[in-house]
């Protein structure tokens, strides 16, 4: 799965001061990939800072080119105009999320290790981390990340999948189970989750997870 719509998704949050073309700039690449990659790659060359070149980062992911918008998210965090410690960690989390798509496993960690050295107690940051360590099997830190950013606040279906693979690979089919049910509730047509319902139900290890509330009971008890 492409990560060029999260991260657009998320684009409003990373910016500094969200300034209105900064925002256009956004909206253009969602609407008009081509048009909105021109646009900034003028804004960036005009000295548009460390918006323009997020932008244009981004639209380079959204292009096909996630290596090139891997690299330059890693330039932008490093800008001073990027913004406080926390911001340029959650740009390297970006900057981790593009290598990891690109199959480049130990940028992607590296630019990880390095958002927590700028933000170590940013929960969000153990999301992305989970994905890393999972494309590394180092089982046990994906486990520990999953956990680590649901005690934070921070959850997705996607991480419960990876922390049940986690859980698999470590023989725990019960927690793995456990991790599905996580999941589905939080997104019910997750295919990964379904596919894991399945095979660890093979194993002997019931799954129940409820999509709705249970119906009422009438006055008669029933």
């Amino acid at each position: 799965m492409s990560i060029a719509a999260p991260l657009l998704a998320f684009a409003a949050a990373i910016s500094m001061q969200a300034s209105e073309r900064y925002l256009d700039c956004i909206s253009l690449v969602e609407t008009d990939l081509d048009l909105g990659r021109t646009a900034a790659q003028r804004w960036a060359a005009e000295g548009g800072g460390a918006d323009a070149q997020h932008c244009l980062a981004l639209a380079d992911i959204a292009a096909g080119f996630t290596k090139l918008g891997a690299a330059r998210l890693e330039q932008t965090a490093q800008r001073k105009d990027a913004g406080d410690d926390f911001i340029r960690a959650r740009l390297l989390a970006q900057a981790s999320s593009a290598w990891l798509e690109a199959g480049e496993v130990d940028l992607a960690e590296a630019a990880i290790n390095a958002a927590f050295e700028l933000a170590p107690g940013a929960g969000e940051l153990y999301l992305t981390a989970a994905k890393v360590y999972a494309a590394k099997k180092k089982w046990q830190q994906v486990v520990a990340a999953v956990r680590t950013a649901t005690q934070s606040g921070f959850t997705s279906a996607d991480t419960y999948v990876q922390s049940a693979r986690a859980h698999i690979a470590l023989g725990d089919y019960v927690a793995a189970a456990d991790d599905v049910v996580d999941a589905l509730t939080l997104e019910p047509t997750n295919i990964d989750a379904l596919v894991l319902r399945g095979e660890i139900q093979q194993t002997g290890v019931a799954i129940d997870v409820y999509y709705d509330e249970p119906p009422e009971k009438d006055g008669a008890g029933n």
